[in-house]
């Protein structure tokens, strides 16, 4: 039963931290639109642009 519980605590702790990640990153990462994110990467057109 030990290792149930153990095991359980490095679900919540990996849970966790997993879900502060997302946060800090959804706060610092600002979201653009198709047409900026396009624009940056060498070699590539938007869909639909034919």
């Amino acid at each position: 039963m030990d290792f149930v519980t153990e095991w359980l605590w490095y679900l919540l702790a990996f849970a966790l931290g997993s879900l502060v990640a997302y946060v800090v990153a959804a706060a610092t990462i600002k979201p653009t639109n198709e047409n900026e994110a396009f624009a940056d990467v060498p070699e590539t057109r938007a869909i639909g642009d034919r």
